[in-house]
């Protein structure tokens, strides 16, 4: 069997393009800072997505298959959780499929 390596975008526009046509409203959070005047976005370690479906919203982090959850990530992660937020990391579209 061949194993297929997707991009990280490759993932994220699949969540996306599934997610929509389930009916979820689906924000892209883009975190820290960005272009070239430094305007901040969302807080660092931010998840990827927000996706929001009756009756459930989660936050989601995209990685690939060897894609590392970074510290600072990690601890946002934490701090949704602690805030009674549903935060999932997903590193195929299949992580998504159940949940929406």
């Amino acid at each position: 069997m061949i194993q297929i390596s997707h991009s990280e975008s490759e993932i994220q526009r699949s969540i996306i393009d599934y997610c929509t046509v389930k009916g979820a409203l689906v924000f892209r959070m883009n975190s820290g800072h960005s272009g070239r005047h430094n305007v901040k976005l969302h807080p660092p370690g931010t998840p990827d997505l927000f996706v929001v479906k009756k009756p459930v919203a989660i936050w989601i982090e995209v990685k690939t298959a060897k894609g590392k959850v970074s510290e600072i990530q990690h601890e946002m992660h934490e701090r949704l959780t602690e805030l009674g937020q549903v935060v999932i990391v997903a590193r195929s579209l299949d992580d998504v499929k159940g949940l929406i």
